[in-house]
Parts: structure tokens; C-alpha cells; sequence
């Protein structure tokens, strides 16, 4: 037992200092350029941005029906790679439909820009985006935590060193769409001879019927997943969309800033981390091992992690922003000091989020997920319109939703340790 426990958290920590080593690199490449990026866009531009990225995420998600996260559950690999196949399709039926209504409304509304320019950048970062992760869950089946490492670093530096490129060019709004794009095309590239190979020795019979079947039992993934996915998402394009019609797009480009800073000991540590936990804790469901001992490793080393950089933005955010990425960015940073008990636990319970995938216990997770979504969508609309007129109104509505949506997240942490007892008990 404890030569095997050894085991265990040696090949755990190699795994996720691989992934780290490539997140860190990632990520460091992008804070370090911030402060040149964020005086080269405004706001306002930012935020033009951070309503098509919410976009793009919304139909991506949408694309692969969450069969990605499905990658590392079967036993064997050639069910994994059917699964990865019905995915690519119904990313292929969402893109084309998606194409046409687009087009139709562009058509409709005589919007030549949204036409020639939106709708083909829309489609290609929705394709690249779904691509990206079906590779990447599939390398983490694979256990080629360093292929997700290449990955990440080649997708940050394409990203940031493109939007310098096109924020010296002058080219507003559209330098971030490009950037975006040209960021998923690179990250992508890492997957596409796992698949090419995974292809060469796949089995051609009857394949249809057999991604039926496969299909049919992972449905759990598009049939309850996805839902919980959909609200997040469209959580977060009608908020996007909600603060601009409430306040303003600076308001929001703030907003969305302040969102991104925060979440740096997420992309760095968390996600990281979270995916080397659910290779981990789907190989212990499928050796019929306890869960507990590792759901509890990884929140202790979240919670250790996070301590320092968010006591930092709680206590110094509004400075630090001023001087890190320029004056025009001091309300950000005050927004982040708002919001940091909220993500601070939001950062410790998004790794352990796979948990519900791999028990089974989807649909329960979505019911927590569409009530905190909805929370957070009211709350907003709600305090602002009471705080009307107010000089406070924007922080005030701030301050609110964000400790409604703290409750909300310790509500699933002990949801999702409740759900690993259960299946202890009941596996003993």
C-alpha cells in the first residue's frame, strides 16, 4: 500500500510539473506582453472582444456535445476514437448550420462587415477551438501531458505576439479577433498526427453503427454535460451582452480584464493541475480504487497554491493594475479586489468540477450549475436597476453578485465531496 501510494504521487507530481512547465511558460508569456498589449487596446476594444470569444466558446461547446470529456473513460482505444469521430461530426453539422443562419441574418440586416469579416472568423475559431480540445483530452487519455504542454506554450506566444504585432498596426478590435484565430490554428497543430495516426489504424466496418452505439452510451455527456456547459456559457455571453446594455463596453472591457487577471492562478496551477486530476481519478474509478485520497491531495495543493496571489489583488488590486497596465485600468483592478473571494474558491472547485463526468451524476451537477448561472444573470440586472443613479451603483452590484456567487461555489464543493463519499461508501 504504501510503495503503491508512492507511486501514485511520484507519477502524479512528474505529470503535473510537466503540464506546469508548459502552462507557466504559457501564461508568463502573456502577463509579461499585458502591459504592452493593454496600452495598445482599450476597454472598450477589449471588450468587443470579450463578447465574440464568449461567442465562440458558446458554438464550440455546442460542436462537440462535451464528447471530449468523455476521451479518457473507455478501456479501450478504439471506443475512445469513436467518440472522438462523433464529436468531429457533430462539429462539422454545428459549424455548417451555424454558417448558414449566420449568413441569413447578416443577409437580412445588411451588415456587410458581419458577412465578410465576423461570420468566416467566427466559424474558423469555433472549428480550431474544438479541434484543440478534443486533442487535448485525448493526449490526456494518452498521457502525453507534454504534447498539452507544447501546446499551450505555442497557442499563448502565437496569441500575445500577434497582438502586438497588430496593436502597432492599428488594427482595433480586429488585431484581437486574428490574434485569437491565429492562437487556436497554432494550438491545434500539436494534435493533428495523433489523430492522423489514430485514424491509420482505426477499424472502417460498419463504422456508423458502431459510433451509434458508442454514442448512445456516453450520452450522458451531450444530455446532461452539455446543458451544464450551455449555461455557463450563455451565462457568460448574456452577462457580456447585459453590462454592455447596462453600463457600457469600457464597463464590461473591465469587467473582462479583471475576470482574466484573476484567473491566472487558474491558467497557470488549476487547469493544469485539473487535468492531470481527472486522468487520475477516471484510472482509479476504473481500477475500482477510493477517490477521497486524491480529491483531497489536489484541493489541499489548490488552496495552498492560491493563498499569495489572491491576498495580493484583495488588498492591492486597483494599485497594481494602475501600474502594471496603465491608469486607464485602475477601475479593473478595483473590480478585481471586488470579486476575489468569489474566484478565489471558484479557482479551488474548477479542477474538481470532472468529478460529476466521471460518477455518472451529470444532471444533478447541472441543476447546481443553471441556478448559480441564473443567480448571477438576475443579480446583476436586479442591483443595478435598484441602485439606479447612485454614484456606487457599478461596485455596489458588483460587491452583491459576487458573495451570491461565493455561496454558490462553496455549495459545490461540498457537492462534489459529498458525491466521492458516496461512491467510497458504496464501492467499500
Amino acid at each position: 500500500m504504501h510503495i503503491g501510494r508512492l507511486k501514485f504521487n511520484s507519477e502524479f507530481l512528474r505529470s503535473l510539473f510537466v503540464l506546469l512547465s508548459g502552462t507557466i511558460v504559457a501564461q508568463l508569456i502573456g502577463y509579461a506582453l499585458a502591459p504592452v498589449i493593454t496600452r495598445m487596446f482599450t476597454p472598450s476594444e477589449m471588450g468587443d472582444f470579450g463578447v465574440f470569444h464568449r461567442w465562440v466558446v458558446l458554438i464550440a461547446t455546442i460542436a462537440t456535445a462535451r464528447f471530449e470529456f468523455a476521451l479518457p473513460i473507455p478501456k479501450k482505444d478504439h471506443h475512445a476514437f469513436l467518440l472522438y469521430q462523433v464529436a468531429l461530426r457533430t462539429t462539422t453539422i454545428v459549424a455548417a448550420i451555424t454558417f448558414l443562419c449566420y449568413l441569413f441574418y447578416g443577409i437580412w440586416s445588411s451588415n456587410n462587415e458581419f458577412i465578410f469579416c465576423i461570420l468566416p472568423l467566427l466559424i474558423l475559431c469555433v472549428c480550431s477551438l474544438a479541434f484543440m480540445n478534443l486533442g487535448t483530452n485525448w493526449a490526456i487519455r494518452k498521457k502525453q501531458f507534454k504534447k498539452i504542454s507544447y501546446s499551450k506554450m505555442t497557442n499563448s506566444l502565437s496569441l500575445n505576439i500577434s497582438r502586438v504585432i497588430f496593436g502597432f498596426l492599428n488594427f482595433g478590435k480586429w488585431g484581437l479577433f486574428l490574434s485569437f484565430l491565429i492562437s487556436l490554428m497554432s494550438g491545434s497543430f500539436h494534435f493533428f498526427k495523433d489523430f492522423y495516426n489514430a485514424q491509420k489504424t482505426d477499424l472502417k466496418d460498419k463504422k456508423t453503427k458502431r459510433m451509434r452505439i458508442i454514442a448512445g452510451k456516453y450520452k450522458d455527456f451531450p444530455f446532461s454535460s452539455l446543458p451544464h456547459a450551455l449555461s455557463d456559457n450563455l451565462r457568460d455571453l448574456i452577462l457580456a451582452m447585459l453590462l454592455v446594455y447596462i453600463f457600457s463596453e469600457e464597463v464590461f472591457g473591465s469587467f473582462d480584464h479583471s475576470l482574466r487577471m484573476l484567473r491566472i492562478p487558474l491558467m497557470i496551477v488549476g487547469i493544469s493541475l485539473g487535468q492531470v486530476f481527472f486522468s487520475k481519478i477516471s484510472e482509479a474509478k476504473k481500477n475500482n480504487l477510493e477517490l477521497m485520497p486524491i480529491v483531497l491531495k489536489v484541493t489541499k495543493y489548490l488552496f495552498l497554491l492560491s493563498i499569495i496571489p489572491f491576498l495580493l489583488i484583495l488588498f492591492f488590486g486597483e494599485n497594481l493594475f494602475s501600474i502594471v497596465f496603465g491608469n486607464e485600468w485602475a477601475f479593473s483592478g478595483r473590480l478585481s479586489e471586488i470579486m476575489t473571494p468569489w474566484l478565489w474558491i471558484n479557482f479551488i472547485i474548477s479542477p474538481l468540477s470532472v468529478i460529476p463526468l466521471v460518477l455518472g451524476k451529470q444532471r444533478s451537477f447541472f441543476i447546481i450549475g443553471l441556478i448559480s448561472s441564473m443567480l448571477q444573470i438576475v443579480s446583476f440586472y436586479l442591483f443595478s436597476q435598484l441602485f439606479k443613479g447612485s454614484t456606487d451603483q457599478v461596485e455596489i452590484t458588483f460587491i452583491i453578485s459576487s458573495w451570491i456567487q461565493f455561496g454558490m461555489a462553496v455549495l459545490a464543493l461540498f457537492y462534489f465531496i459529498f458525491l466521492v463519499r458516496t461512491y467510497d461508501l458504496e464501492k467499500a
